[in-house]
């Protein structure tokens, strides 16, 4: 291994340790949440030989929903936010085929051994067909803005710092980054992991739990969910009063930006404005 990636991962297991004392809070809501989610698949769990193929489908979109999560998780706290994006918008995907299956189990079976692929748009028209509201699709188009390799979805990898009169210092970080951008994105897409997964459980995961396990047994895990709202809201409220970012140029455009709602073209006329007769 060369010295100079050697000094990359040394930086970033610093950060991470650092992230992870920050946004402590974050950590321990993401614990339980997916700790109810892994009880809503436990009356699958152990049933492998002989599972009927739709439930085998669902089965296995409820383990690459969980690994979604985590590696989502794992990413922001790595400090890796433009990262975790896409692993977040893969949570939406199998959370609008797993409302699919439950209500179309022929469906299921034809993803399960037939290979068929469906694409997130036709999904969710069918969901409208069904009658089903699948709040997570409302996401999916700016995720998929933002999750490809643009400048807005690059940012937190690169700080400007004010340096007088010698102007701007920018500085482009392989790895991660301790810069007020990186922890603004950590923190927005903390919030979008948890409307994933409390939605996610409020919905399909609780209609699929509801339906193999014992009344009394649900009612005690919905509690659970329920009580999961207040702690949400109160994070939220708690991020959304803080300051956004930093006082750095990168800082303030984005604040005004944001703002504004006008975020791509006001950074490529910024862009452009210099090289303009």
């Amino acid at each position: 291994m060369g010295e100079e990636y050697d000094k990359i991962e040394k930086v970033e297991s610093e950060i991470s340790e650092w992230l992870k004392g920050r946004f402590l809070k974050e950590h321990l809501l993401f614990g339980e949440m997916v700790e109810l989610m892994l009880e809503s698949f436990k009356p699958l769990g152990g049933q492998s030989k002989g599972l009927a193929e739709d439930k085998l489908a669902l089965l296995t979109l409820a383990s690459r929903m969980f690994n979604d999560c985590e590696g989502a998780k794992q990413l922001l706290l790595w400090g890796l936010p433009d990262q975790a994006l896409p692993v977040i918008r893969d949570i939406i995907e199998c959370s609008l085929l797993f409302r699919l299956f439950l209500k179309k189990p022929k469906t299921a079976k034809k993803w399960l051994m037939s290979l068929a692929e469906y694409q997130p748009g036709d999904v969710s028209a069918k969901l409208v067909e069904l009658g089903v509201d699948a709040k997570e699709y409302s996401m999916y188009g700016s995720m998929s803005h933002v999750g490809h390799s643009n400048l807005l979805a690059s940012l937190s990898h690169m700080q400007e710092i004010d340096v007088g009169e010698k102007g701007i210092l920018r500085v482009a970080h392989f790895g991660s980054s301790r810069t007020p951008e990186t922890e603004y994105f950590v923190q927005q897409f903390f919030l979008e992991l948890f409307f994933l997964l409390y939605n996610a459980l409020e919905e399909p995961l609780a209609e699929f739990y509801y339906r193999h396990s014992k009344s009394d047994v649900f009612e005690i895990w919905y509690g659970k969910v329920n009580s999961l709202l207040p702690k949400l809201e109160n994070l939220t409220s708690e991020i959304t009063a803080k300051p956004i970012l930093g006082t750095s140029e990168v800082s303030r455009t984005l604040q005004e930006l944001v703002n504004k709602k006008m975020r791509f073209k006001e950074f490529e006329r910024r862009l452009t404005e210099d090289s303009n007769p």
